[in-house]
Protein backbone atom coordinates (compact mmCIF):
# COMPACT_ATOMS: atom_id res chain seq x y z
CA UNK A 1 0.00 0.00 0.00
CA UNK A 2 1.29 3.78 -0.96
CA UNK A 3 2.00 5.88 1.63
CA UNK A 4 1.51 9.24 1.71
CA UNK A 5 2.67 11.80 3.70
CA UNK A 6 -0.32 14.57 5.43
CA UNK A 7 0.85 17.54 7.77
CA UNK A 8 -1.43 17.76 11.08
CA UNK A 9 -1.06 20.96 12.64
CA UNK A 10 -2.17 20.68 16.26
CA UNK A 11 -2.15 22.88 19.22
CA UNK A 12 -0.28 22.23 22.83
CA UNK A 13 -2.41 20.60 24.49
CA UNK A 14 -3.19 18.12 21.36
CA UNK A 15 0.60 17.67 20.91
CA UNK A 16 1.32 16.69 24.55
CA UNK A 17 -2.11 14.45 24.64
CA UNK A 18 -0.74 12.79 21.31
CA UNK A 19 2.65 12.42 22.97
CA UNK A 20 1.10 11.09 26.01
CA UNK A 21 -0.71 8.52 24.34
CA UNK A 22 2.22 7.55 21.58
CA UNK A 23 4.12 6.76 25.22
CA UNK A 24 1.22 4.55 26.67
CA UNK A 25 1.07 2.81 23.83
CA UNK A 26 4.70 2.17 22.64
CA UNK A 27 3.93 3.51 19.27
CA UNK A 28 5.09 6.56 17.31
CA UNK A 29 2.58 9.48 16.98
CA UNK A 30 1.72 9.02 13.34
CA UNK A 31 0.60 5.00 14.34
CA UNK A 32 -1.30 6.83 16.87
CA UNK A 33 -2.75 9.22 14.48
CA UNK A 34 -3.49 6.37 11.79
CA UNK A 35 -5.39 4.83 14.90
CA UNK A 36 -7.63 7.83 15.47
CA UNK A 37 -8.36 8.26 11.69
CA UNK A 38 -9.54 4.40 11.73
CA UNK A 39 -11.38 4.90 15.16
CA UNK A 40 -13.40 7.96 13.58
CA UNK A 41 -13.91 6.33 10.41
CA UNK A 42 -15.37 2.93 12.46
CA UNK A 43 -17.25 5.11 14.77
CA UNK A 44 -18.94 7.51 11.42
CA UNK A 45 -19.85 3.64 9.69
CA UNK A 46 -21.24 2.48 12.96
CA UNK A 47 -23.42 5.84 12.90
CA UNK A 48 -24.60 5.33 9.49
CA UNK A 49 -25.47 1.86 10.14
CA UNK A 50 -27.45 2.63 13.40
CA UNK A 51 -29.16 5.70 11.34
CA UNK A 52 -30.00 3.36 8.11
CA UNK A 53 -31.32 0.69 10.76
CA UNK A 54 -33.70 3.48 12.46
CA UNK A 55 -34.84 3.97 9.02
CA UNK A 56 -35.90 0.80 8.23
CA UNK A 57 -37.72 0.07 11.13
CA UNK A 58 -39.53 2.41 10.81
CA UNK A 59 -40.90 1.71 7.87
CA UNK A 60 -42.78 -1.27 6.86
CA UNK A 61 -42.27 -1.61 3.47
CA UNK A 62 -38.25 -1.95 4.38
CA UNK A 63 -39.24 -4.29 7.31
CA UNK A 64 -40.59 -6.67 5.24
CA UNK A 65 -38.09 -6.59 2.75
CA UNK A 66 -35.17 -7.43 5.50
CA UNK A 67 -37.29 -9.92 7.12
CA UNK A 68 -37.06 -11.54 3.69
CA UNK A 69 -32.75 -11.31 3.18
CA UNK A 70 -32.70 -12.54 7.15
CA UNK A 71 -34.73 -15.26 5.89
CA UNK A 72 -32.49 -15.91 3.51
CA UNK A 73 -29.40 -15.71 4.68
CA UNK A 74 -30.36 -18.10 7.54
CA UNK A 75 -31.44 -20.54 4.74
CA UNK A 76 -28.24 -20.11 3.07
CA UNK A 77 -25.98 -20.32 6.69
CA UNK A 78 -27.89 -23.93 6.90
Amino acid sequence: MEKKTVTVRVDEKTRKELEQVAEELGESPSEVIRKAIHLAWFTTMQERMRRESQEIANDPEEREEAAKIREWARYLAS
